[in-house]
C-alpha cells in the first residue's frame, strides 16, 4: 500500500530549500511514497511548480489562536483537492512550521516527524514522546537523543539535488552564506579577502548572501570601505541561484550555529571546499580533509581567513569534499527517508536506525 506524507516547510525552508525538498519528493515517489509539499506563505499567491511534478500548496503556518482551527480545516480541504486526503505521516521542516504541523498531526491522529538542522531548531521541538526527530548531523542527533530519547532520533544528511556536470575550466567563485549575526567575524573575513591587490586563493569574484537587516547594512558599509564592491555580488535567494552557487570553488561560513544547508553540500559535490568556524554540532565536516575549520578566536583574525582560503585551494581537498558530499545526494538519501517513514507509520517494534 502506498504511504502518503506531507512536508510542512516554514518560510526559511521555502526560501532556501524548496528545490531540494521538491527533488526529495521525487526520490520518495520512486520508493513508493506519495508526497505533498505545503509551503509557508499566502495561500492566495500562485505557486511556482518548476522543480518537480509534486502536489504543492501554500499554508499560513504563523497564525493567531482564534483562526488556527479554520486554517487547519482549509489545509485539509486543500489536501483533499490534491488527492492527499488520507495522510499517513506529517513532517515539519524548519522551526516556523512545527506548531502548525503538530496541530495538523493531532487533528489527523498521525505521527509527526521534525527535521532539524541546528540547536535552535532542536530547542523548538516539543517534548512529546510521539515525535520523531531527523537531525542533519550525528552531533545534532546525539543532542536530540539526550532531550527526547535515543529510540526516537536519527540522523540523515540534508537532501541535495544532483549538480549538472559543468564544462571543465577554472573555478574562481567564492560564496559567503549568511545570515549575518556576528558582525566581528564577518568584518574580519572581509578584511582577509581585501588584504592585498588580489583576492586569496585565486578567487576572482565573491557572491555574498545579504538581506536588508541592520547588520547586513554594516557589512555593505565595510565592503565599501575595503573597496571590494566591484568584486562582490549580493544575493538573497540561494534556492534560485543554485546553478551558479554550486559552481563555487570556496564556500565561506563565517558563523557557527547556523542551519546546515543543501547549497553547501551541493557546492561540495561540485568540488567546492568549505571554510567554516568551529561548531561542535557540525560533525559532517572533517577539518583539514574536506573542510578548513577556524577556531572562534581565529574567526576574528583577517590573516586567519586569508590563510584558510589559500589552504582550501590545495590539491586534494576538492576531491575529498566531493566524496564527502556524495552521501547527501537525493538518490542516496531518499531510500533512507523512505525506510524511516515506513518504520514510523507501520509501528515496527525495531528502533529506527541512527544513521551515519
Amino acid at each position: 500500500m502506498t504511504l502518503r506524507a506531507a512536508f510542512i516547510l516554514d518560510a526559511h525552508r521555502v526560501h532556501n530549500e524548496h528545490a531540494a525538498f521538491a527533488r526529495l519528493a521525487v526520490g520518495l515517489a520512486a520508493e513508493g511514497i506519495r508526497t505533498l509539499l505545503a509551503l509557508d506563505g499566502d495561500p492566495h499567491h500562485a505557486l511556482d511548480d518548476r522543480d518537480a511534478p509534486i502536489p504543492t500548496i501554500t499554508v499560513p503556518t504563523r497564525l493567531p489562536t482564534w483562526v488556527r482551527t479554520r486554517a487547519i480545516d482549509a489545509t485539509l480541504d486543500a489536501f483533499t483537492e490534491a488527492g492527499m486526503d488520507q495522510l499517513d505521516v506529517v513532517i515539519a521542516a524548519g522551526t516556523g512550521g512545527i506548531g502548525f504541523a503538530s496541530r495538523l498531526a493531532r487533528r489527523l491522529e498521525r505521527p509527526l516527524v521534525v527535521e532539524v538542522r541546528n540547536r535552535a531548531e532542536l530547542r523548538a521541538v516539543p517534548r512529546d514522546p510521539g515525535i520523531t526527530v531527523i537531525a542533519a548531523t550525528d552531533g545534532l542527533r546525539a543532542l536530540a537523543a539526550r532531550r527526547l530519547g535515543d529510540d526516537r532520533c536519527t540522523h540523515l544528511p540534508v537532501p541535495v539535488p544532483r549538480t549538472r556536470s559543468l564544462p571543465d575550466g577554472p573555478r574562481n567563485l567564492g560564496v559567503i552564506l549568511g545570515p549575518v549575526s556576528n558582525v566581528a567575524a564577518w568584518t574580519a573575513m572581509i578584511d582577509g579577502l581585501a588584504g592585498r591587490d588580489r583576492l586569496p586563493g585565486g578567487l576572482e569574484h565573491v557572491a555574498i548572501e545579504l538581506g536588508d537587516q541592520r547588520a547586513d547594512g554594516r557589512i555593505w558599509s565595510h565592503l565599501r570601505q575595503r573597496e571590494l564592491l566591484s568584486r562582490v555580488t549580493a544575493f538573497d535567494d540561494a534556492d534560485r541561484l543554485r546553478a551558479l552557487l554550486a559552481d563555487a570553488a570556496i564556500v565561506l561560513l563565517p558563523e557557527s550555529g547556523q542551519p546546515v544547508r543543501s547549497i553547501e553540500r551541493q557546492a561540495m559535490y561540485g568540488g567546492a571546499v568549505l571554510v567554516a568556524v568551529e561548531d561542535p554540532d557540525r560533525t559532517d565536516l572533517r577539518p583539514s580533509t574536506d573542510a578548513v575549520v577556524l577556531s572562534s578566536a581565529e574567526a576574528r583574525q583577517p590573516t586567519a581567513w586569508r590563510s584558510a582560503i589559500e589552504r582550501a585551494r590545495n590539491a586534494g581537498m576538492d576531491d575529498a569534499s566531493k566524496a564527502a558530499a556524495v552521501n547527501s545526494l537525493v538518490s542516496r538519501v531518499a531510500p533512507r527517508w523512505a525506510k524511516i517513514l515506513e518504520t514510523i507509520v507501520h509501528g515496527d517494534a525495531t528502533p529506527i536506525e541512527h544513521g551515519g
